[in-house]
């Protein structure tokens, strides 16, 4: 099994399994878990070459890619990414350092100018989203994805953006108290890996 991703050189590939473009099956809106109800908590998301995250940029394989976000409140930052397969890869946390926990107003880069690697893009060509999942509680996320042996990041079980969506719902509304619904909410943004 190949792993999504891979730390060489101090470099962490952001991308895993090769596939053609033409057989990758389309990312919708509707397979990103979405919090229907109305919350003060806001969270932004956009990649280095989108900064209003409303595009779909162009990275080509080699090129590095690094992933911001910014909060209303003071949260806890969970990121995946969706790749044109359907499967899905955990970037944060991740056992490469710099925590999950964002202050109201501060941005998060992954990675940071002061981590020791940086994201290079590797494939499958195609459309990927990346969600962020913006919580005022810490979640567990150990239904959700696991790490194995020294790997630096953790492998999503559900591995299509349905069953994501199934497994977050069940991750987040146990664990926030009174209001679950209120505690959390999410954002994506797309980039294309071109030829």
């Amino acid at each position: 099994m190949k792993k999504p991703f891979v730390l060489l050189a101090l470099t962490a590939s952001l991308l895993g399994l090769a596939v053609p473009a033409l057989a990758a099956p389309k990312i919708s809106a509707q397979s990103i878990i979405v919090n229907p109800i109305p919350t003060t908590l806001s969270v932004k998301l956009w990649v280095n070459r989108d900064p209003y995250g409303t595009g779909t940029p162009d990275y080509r394989v080699g090129e590095s890619i690094s992933i911001s976000a910014r909060v209303s409140e003071d949260s806890y930052v969970y990121l995946f990414n969706i790749n044109p397969d359907g499967t899905t890869d955990q970037i944060l946390p991740n056992r490469l350092g710099g925590g999950n926990y964002v202050r109201a107003g501060q941005i998060r880069t992954f990675p940071s100018a002061s981590d020791n690697f940086q994201f290079n893009i590797a494939g499958p060509y195609g459309l990927n989203k990346v969600l962020v999942l913006a919580s005022r509680t810490q979640l567990n996320l150990g239904q959700l994805s696991s790490y194995s042996g020294g790997s630096a990041f953790a492998t999503v079980k559900p591995q299509n953006p349905g069953r994501l969506a199934q497994a977050l719902s069940i991750v987040v509304d146990p664990i926030s108290q009174p209001a679950p619904q209120q505690d959390w909410t999410s954002d994506a943004v797309q980039y294309n890996v071109a030829y």
